[in-house]
């Protein structure tokens, strides 16, 4: 053989052996990105998170975090609000306090428009389901939301459920319905029904039968179980479930459509500590997945259960959400009073 024979073929061998390297890599955590964000976050030592995850949720996901990496983690946890105007306030004073950010969805793009996040690409993100992936991607969904109708089992019968929103309209609800004050879930039931329409429903609903306004998922959920909001509208899931499994007096039903939202996962632009931040950013996106699971909580996971079990499902839209905030919620609070 030619030496350059030769030289071609040692080539195509080393070719074809990087080749068989690059597709056997693990594309998860394991990988040469793990590999380099563990040597990296090691040196950084610490992450600083701020959040609006319930406190019991987030102590869980941060205890296994620091358990398998050894990284001092620190976190704020408020209201979506506070969580917010925290991070902006911070940002514009020119401190760098927080690495990483978990909240609701619209919060996030709000944070995105503020140009203080920066894009991650994971390849664990190829698991989810589109719409926890937005296309600038400096954000990305780890939990899914699902709202359900909550009800007393000793207030209602089985029988009486309603089978659909009009259903509502009957009198016989007169004095038993209650929501939760999350606009989102009006602005998207109204946007799935027709905006019109939707609004004329809900006008008409409260005219016949009232509605109570509760602020709290959890609250309304304990207050259904007690019997004083004999029907709630619009809970999560994984807030009613828990109490089911304790046989609390309380059920829930899916009226059409299903209405479901997302939360966000993200980096600070200016992260002191960005490889720590992005050492738990696919924890939460792998490790952390299996230990919501475990805890009745819904993933954006393209094979997450819930997700096949409540169909048609209609996410709401943090866009146009935001776009549209103080609208919807005037909206909400008139119509909701009887305006």
């Amino acid at each position: 053989m030619s030496p350059l024979m030769k030289s071609l073929s040692c080539l195509l061998a080393g070719m074809l052996m990087a080749a068989a390297q690059a597709h056997a890599e693990p594309s998860g955590p394991q990988g040469d990105r793990s590999q380099r964000l563990l040597e990296q976050a090691g040196k950084e030592g610490e992450l600083s998170i701020y959040t609006s995850m319930a406190e019991k949720d987030i102590s869980r996901l941060v205890k296994a975090f620091e358990t398998k990496y050894g990284i001092k983690t620190k976190v704020w946890r408020s209201g979506t609000d506070n969580v917010l105007q925290r991070i902006i306030s911070e940002a514009r004073a020119g401190r760098d306090e927080v690495d990483f950010v978990l909240s609701t969805a619209p919060e996030m793009e709000a944070l995105h428009r503020e140009g203080l996040l920066r894009p991650v690409d994971s390849p664990l993100q190829r698991e989810l389901i589109p719409e926890a992936l937005p296309e600038h991607r400096e954000w990305t969904g780890m939990r899914v939301y699902v709202y359900v109708q909550a009800y007393n089992t000793q207030r209602i019968r089985p029988e009486d459920l309603p089978r659909s929103y009009q259903d509502l309209l009957d009198p016989k609800w007169k004095g038993k319905l209650g929501v939760e004050s999350k606009h989102e879930w009006f602005y998207t039931l109204v946007q799935s029904m027709g905006e019109e329409q939707g609004l004329r429903f809900f006008r008409k609903m409260v005219a016949t039968n009232g509605m109570t306004i509760r602020k709290g998922s959890t609250l309304t959920a304990n207050l259904v179980s007690a019997g004083e909001v004999p029907l709630a509208l619009n809970l999560y899931l994984h807030v009613v479930e828990p109490l089911l499994a304790k046989q609390a007096p309380i059920d829930y039903l899916s009226l059409s459509p299903t209405i479901a939202s997302t939360d966000g996962i993200a980096i600070m632009r200016g992260a002191r500590h960005p490889h720590s931040a992005e050492l738990f950013y696919d924890f939460l996106l792998s490790d952390g997945q299996k230990i919501l699971a475990d805890n009745s909580i819904s993933t954006n996971r393209r094979d997450e259960a819930v997700l096949a079990r409540f169909k048609p499902i209609v996410f709401s839209d943090p866009v146009r959400i935001l776009d549209s905030y103080e609208k919807w919620d005037k909206l909400f609070d008139d119509v909701a009073h009887g305006h």
